[in-house]
């Protein structure tokens, strides 16, 4: 049965899919909060950027939208007495369901699904070696809307991990450190 299912899914999509691809950019707002007991840690937000490719494939009411997107996160972070911004980078990949209520010529999207990201580099005014105290991978779960125009959109974005971003045996006690991104985007479809 399920097989059968997934077959006319299949070929239904193949009559009624339409695809389209968007340059995406924007600004983060993002902050590290690190969750657990004897933590001397304190964390603010910082603004980053994000830029990248966006996918849009519709099948019926239904849309996916796939991105690929470099992002610049982290925090503003005061440990002992230091204060300074460590910086993030990383190559994400959101894979988000979404709906579209309106035409093509003007409409507003509500989208959510998970993102998987990998940890390029960092850098930071005071943690010595920080690459080797954070894991290359994060995931997560984010959400949005956006307003589309004729092919140009602005929207909205909310994306917290659900993974612990920092090795525990590399900075000690046990505790778990997530990224938390605010983004405010526009994208124009090609």
């Amino acid at each position: 049965m399920y097989r059968i299912l997934l077959i006319a899914l299949l070929s239904i999509s193949a009559f009624t899919l339409t695809s389209q691809v968007a340059f995406r950019g924007g600004l983060n707002y993002s902050n590290v909060s690190v969750d657990g007991d004897n933590v001397d840690f304190g964390s603010g937000s910082k603004i980053g950027y994000h830029l990248g490719l966006q996918g849009d494939i519709s099948l019926l009411r239904i849309r996916l939208r796939p991105a690929l997107l470099y992002h610049v996160k982290g925090g503003k972070s005061e440990t002992a007495g230091a204060t300074g911004n460590t910086n993030l980078h990383y190559l994400e990949v959101p894979v988000n369901l979404a709906i579209k209520l309106g035409g093509d010529s003007f409409g507003i999207i509500g989208e959510a699904g998970p993102y998987f990201g990998y940890l390029l580099n960092t850098s930071s005014g005071f943690i010595d070696n920080l690459d080797s105290r954070l894991n290359k991978s994060d995931w997560g779960v984010n959400f949005g809307v956006a307003i589309e125009l004729s092919g140009l959109g602005f929207g909205a974005n909310y994306s917290n991990s659900l993974s612990s971003i920092a090795k525990e045996d590399q900075i000690g006690g046990a505790f778990k450190t997530t990224n938390g991104n605010l983004t405010l985007f526009g994208y124009l479809k090609f």
